[in-house]
């Protein structure tokens, strides 16, 4: 079958692959100037198993099922020699040390009760020392061409997928996250409320003392940092300054002054920044974060489905439109192989 995959993310790609292996003709559709250039790309980089997400047990027994598979799949990605911290603050915080430690147990994953340095004890109710992994994207993004070019899968770059297009393949698999809704026009009951909020993750030059260490401090407003890859530097989250602009609807909303910013990599001196907002904030948590230096910041737009906020669940949905169209969304980039899986299911049926 002639088959289309749009969107250029790890979605998008581990699908082109998987359809390829089983000798469809795939061509991979990016809007974007190269693949894994938006959320793919621009995020923690964590590879999750269940420990950010307190009150979805759901979420994190998917994330368990998920690891051992896309590890296989993307061998070597791993960013070595990084010790996990997982901070519950003592204010603010919708789940308490106690709970946390519960949540782990009842997903059989490892948390030891540790009191680091670097933390500060006075604003924190419990550390733990965590089992958890980064990948490095420019390792990841290599891995992709190799398959691609492998599966001699048709990548065409800088090329949106239109209406006018659908009728000339058997098959579309949309794996475009964000732009989901605006490949559905078609088919407007099919598509989903989405949260989307133009979210900024800093890239900073960290102190000695936080090197090869990841921090996330839970369950709330709050900071994590974690390194850049495989380089000296490091990325920023804070769930409440990373927010530049938020919507809920069909379509995301953005700002005139933020677009040109989106999706462009590590922008240097960005003329929009929370910088000194993340900072502020997580030196309450980690007090060295004030040496911190401000190399960059990437932007782009994070997707959630609407209405989630008691359980902060991220599933991951693949949805047959019809008998030509399916639509792939989540949140979780080692999520894609189950995503893969349950797309071949679809299309073999």
């Amino acid at each position: 079958m002639k088959i289309a995959v749009i969107g250029g993310g790890i979605f998008g790609i581990t699908v082109a692959v998987r359809l390829a292996q089983k000798r469809h003709d795939i061509f991979l559709f990016e809007k974007n100037r190269d693949i894994l250039s938006a959320a793919s790309g621009i995020n923690q980089f964590r590879l999750h198993r269940g420990y950010h997400y307190p009150r979805s047990k759901e979420t994190g027994r998917e994330s368990l099922r998920a690891l051992p598979l896309f590890l296989k799949e993307y061998p070597g990605v791993v960013v070595p020699g990084i010790k996990h911290h997982y901070v519950v603050a003592k204010e603010g915080s919708l789940t308490t040390a106690e709970e946390h430690s519960r949540f782990c147990k009842a997903l059989n994953i490892e948390s030891r009760p540790i009191s680091p340095k670097f933390v500060n004890h006075k604003n924190v109710e419990g550390c733990f020392s965590v089992k958890e992994q980064l990948f490095d994207v420019s390792t990841l993004k290599k891995l992709c061409y190799l398959k691609i070019k492998k599966h001699k899968i048709k990548l065409l770059l800088n090329t949106e997928f239109k209406d006018k297009d659908f009728k000339n393949y058997d098959k579309v698999v949309i794996c475009a996250y964000a732009d989901t809704n605006s490949l559905l026009k078609k088919w407007p009951e099919k598509r989903r409320k989405y949260q989307f909020k133009v979210a900024e993750k800093p890239v900073a030059k960290l102190p000695k003392e936080l090197l090869k260490k990841s921090v996330v401090v839970v369950d709330g407003p709050f900071m994590c940092l974690d390194h850049f890859g495989k380089s000296d530097h490091f990325v920023l989250g804070n769930v409440k300054h990373s927010i530049h602009q938020s919507n809920l609807g069909y379509y995301p909303r953005i700002s005139a002054k933020l677009k040109p910013l989106l999706n462009k990599g590590m922008v240097k001196n960005p003329s929009v920044t929370n910088f000194k907002k993340f900072i502020e904030s997580g030196s309450e948590f980690v007090p060295a974060l004030k040496k911190a230096k401000h190399v960059g910041s990437m932007f782009t737009i994070r997707t959630v489905l609407a209405h989630n906020e008691k359980t902060d669940s991220r599933p991951t949905l693949v949805t047959k439109i019809n008998d030509k169209v399916i639509s792939v969304f989540s949140g979780k980039v080692a999520n894609c192989i189950l995503a893969a899986d349950e797309v071949e299911k679809i299309i073999d049926a």
